[in-house]
């Protein structure tokens, strides 16, 4: 049985990704300072979602979420990158079933959402 998610999940067939800052003439795209945040968060499945997290902020992101276990199975955290882009950046740590998932969501210290 096909697992679902709460929100739509994209598994391109691509590359590479493409993040812009700054407007074109040619398509619409605003800059996130426009707006005053971003919408949209990019969930990047690694390998070690520590080290990618290291990496990108001694790069100039700066750490919106700190990175911890999670209740549903992965180890993950969340930056903003210097143009105002979320990314939610993790790995997975463990299978969880979907009962066991609502069991930790459900305890009282919020099972480290």
């Amino acid at each position: 049985m096909p697992s679902r998610s709460p929100v739509p999940v994209l598994r391109p067939f691509i590359e590479s990704l493409w993040v812009s800052d700054h407007p074109s003439p040619h398509f619409p795209i605003e800059r996130t300072t426009s707006v005053g945040a971003t919408t949209v968060t990019i969930h990047l499945h690694v390998d070690n979602a520590d080290e990618v997290i290291a990496r990108a902020v001694q790069a100039g992101a700066t750490i919106q979420v700190e990175v911890a276990d999670r209740f549903y199975g992965e180890r993950s955290g969340s930056i903003i990158d210097p143009f105002g882009h979320r990314w939610n950046i993790g790995h997975s740590i463990e299978a969880v079933s979907p009962e066991e998932m609502q069991r930790r969501y459900q305890e009282p210290t919020g099972g480290n959402r």
